[in-house]
């Protein structure tokens, strides 16, 4: 089996290269961070990646776990972005195998209308993460699918730190268990040690350099690691890589995996 992580990029019009990359792999599994979809009618197709993606690609089975709401992003009472109408942003799971059970798990703040940025740096928006089981033939798999708090500098706080306590009190010892996503922390903070401690590091067993290409947009900078696969004991790995392509600004996870 072969599931994809990326990070979409809001910022980014890039639908057709996520689809092409998807494609490309014929992966049973994608998770997806920062995609976005939309409510009404009037949102730009840049902000309706969600639907996009999955009108054109072939899984039969998703699920979307909603963060926000908004029609417009301002900032210090300006405005600066245009969503076209109400669009959500979330994390979002596609399936070639069933869904089982599918919930999103809000552990910072809750899903609101998150137009105002202003305090952006300081205060981040809500967060949750999907905790979806998946039937395939007669096993089961859990995916914990993350998208994780925003930190300058990306050393982590007491809310990351939390973040990863949540998260491991969800993870099942009884079946496969794979958490994935894009964790905005560095490899040596508190936070993702704490995660070492449960489950198998794929970013540290591979040595992974880096997850993002180069850049500095001026809120973030690339070339480092902040994107990770987790899993524990009952996955049997196979391969794993990190896939040095130009589809968004976090770079793909692919894992080549049984159960």
């Amino acid at each position: 089996m072969k599931l994809l992580n990326i990070n979409t990029c809001i910022k980014l019009d890039n639908a057709n290269d996520i689809i092409k990359l998807i494609s490309d792999g014929e992966y049973n599994i994608v998770t997806l961070q920062e995609v976005m979809r939309k409510i009404d009618g009037a949102v730009f197709d840049k902000y309706n990646k969600s639907k996009i993606i999955k009108a054109n690609t072939s899984y039969k089975y998703s699920f979307f776990g909603p963060l926000w709401i908004a029609d417009h992003h301002e900032k210090n009472n300006a405005i600066s972005k245009e969503f076209g109408g109400f669009a959500e942003q979330g994390n979002e799971i596609l399936s070639i195998y069933p869904i089982a059970y599918s919930e999103n798990v809000f552990y910072y703040k809750n899903y609101s209308n998150f137009t105002d940025t202003t305090n952006f740096r300081q205060e981040d928006h809500p967060r949750a993460f999907e905790n979806v089981i998946l039937n395939i033939n007669d096993k089961k798999l859990q995916i914990i699918n993350v998208h994780g708090i925003w930190n300058k500098d990306k050393t982590g706080d007491e809310r990351t730190i939390n973040q990863s306590e949540v998260i491991l009190s969800y993870v099942r010892d009884d079946i496969p268990c794979i958490i994935t996503g894009d964790f905005n922390l560095l490899p040596n903070t508190e936070s993702i040690k704490k995660i070492n401690k449960k489950m198998t590091n794929l970013i540290e067993e591979y040595n992974i350099q880096s997850t993002r290409p180069t850049f500095d947009d001026g809120l973030d900078k690339g070339d480092l690691v902040c994107d990770y696969i987790f899993v524990n004991e009952k996955v049997k790995v196979n391969d794993f890589k990190v896939l040095n392509c130009n589809a968004s600004d976090h770079l793909p996870l692919i894992l080549d995996f049984d159960i």
